[in-house]
């Protein structure tokens, strides 16, 4: 069932995601912007040399698929524009999972800036070798809602928890 069909329903309060993900029937509020980053374990054999596009592709990547089980992703399609692939040797469904994976492990990824901030201590960041879209977190609602008091109070609040850097 998709998160339309959800919001129709009633199971959905509030959709949290990126542009492509934010039914354009719904409300919407833009949350922030963001952008990618090259991360990998303090102390991996790669060293802490700048990052070549050639090093990149040949590293084996953790991949997130939030629908499960993809391994193209959206840095394969900006690859993919540049006539080259990545080898992405792990797909997992959340965010979340990748920082714990590769602080134990020789594996790369390429995460949104915001989620590697908390996990610095165990985690080198470093720039893209390559151009590559940034995207807009948003929070969405069913127009149904857009005057209830805990749905005011919950996009408020989650306003504020994203401008301060929080989120």
């Amino acid at each position: 069932m998709t998160s339309a069909e959800r919001f129709e329903r009633g199971e959905i309060d509030l959709l949290i995601g990126s542009e492509r993900m934010v039914p354009a029937w719904t409300k919407a509020r833009k949350l922030y912007d963001e952008h990618f980053v090259f991360v990998q374990r303090k102390g991996h054999p790669r060293g802490l040399a700048p990052l070549d596009l050639d090093s990149y592709c040949a590293l084996g990547h953790v991949l997130v698929s939030t629908s499960g089980g993809s391994f193209f992703g959206f840095m394969d399609e900006h690859l993919q524009a540049l006539g080259r692939a990545r080898h992405v040797a792990l797909s997992v469904q959340h965010f979340t999972l990748v920082p714990e994976l590769l602080a134990r492990t020789d594996y790369v990824s390429t995460l949104p800036s915001r989620l590697v901030t908390r996990y610095r201590d165990v985690l080198d960041v470093f720039e893209l070798p390559f151009e590559a879209r940034g995207f807009s977190l948003f929070a969405a609602w069913h127009p149904r809602d857009q005057a209830d008091p805990g749905s005011v109070w919950l996009r408020e609040t989650l306003t504020r928890i994203a401008a301060n850097g929080l989120a």
